[in-house]
């Protein structure tokens, strides 16, 4: 799993430069809401539940693919409130039983499947900011060996088109990746978007 985010990397650099000489003068827009729960032992001691929103553009290249770029918003919860602190606990100590936010860009790459169904991979820089203290970001993870602000941020996701009332929607499910000196991070979500026209 610590190599997920490398791998979808050199994957997405590959894919681009084999794109890059298509041409297709329409773009989409589309946002939503996402949840996700950590799957990671170390985070998932200390967090749970994260709610976030996200926007994609995206541009058909050929009749199954999309690359796009993608920006997320995660705020995660702790998984104890109310907790104590003493005054002579460490910044990390604080950090761990704190609310965080992921910030992160994306570029992407989407594939289309049979029945309205649609696998895609996107890698982009993730920054973590901690209600602890802005500078920490995920530090309080002891593999992290101190203050993490900047990861490298990655997803491989699955899902569904269909139509409600005439309007365009997804349903995603993906699993996440924080990637910092050779540590990972991981998350498993489900996203919800709703596509715009044409721009």
């Amino acid at each position: 799993m610590k190599q997920f985010g490398i791998l979808l990397l050199i994957t997405h650099l590959c894919l681009s430069s084999i794109c890059r000489a298509q041409e297709n003068d329409t773009f989409y827009f589309e946002s939503g809401v996402q949840v996700s729960i950590p799957v990671h032992i170390m985070m998932y001691r200390s967090h749970r539940l994260a709610v976030g929103a996200n926007f994609r553009i995206m541009k058909p290249i050929t009749e199954k693919t999309t690359i796009g770029i993608r920006a997320d918003y995660e705020y995660r919860f702790t998984k104890i409130n109310n907790l104590t602190i003493v005054p002579d606990s460490t910044l990390a100590e604080q950090a761990r039983y704190r609310n965080f936010i992921i910030l992160s860009l994306k570029p992407n790459v989407q594939f289309k499947l049979q029945s309205n169904w649609f696998l895609g991979i996107e890698t982009g820089v993730g920054y973590a900011i901690s209600d602890a203290n802005k500078g920490i970001g995920l530090g309080f993870v002891s593999e992290f060996a101190g203050p993490q602000r900047f990861g490298l941020c990655s997803n491989l996701f699955i899902g569904k088109h269909f139509n409600v009332l005439n309007y365009k929607m997804n349903l995603t499910l993906y699993l996440s990746q924080y990637l910092a000196h050779g540590h990972a991070e991981n998350a498993l979500g489900l996203r919800f978007n709703y596509q715009f026209n044409k721009l």
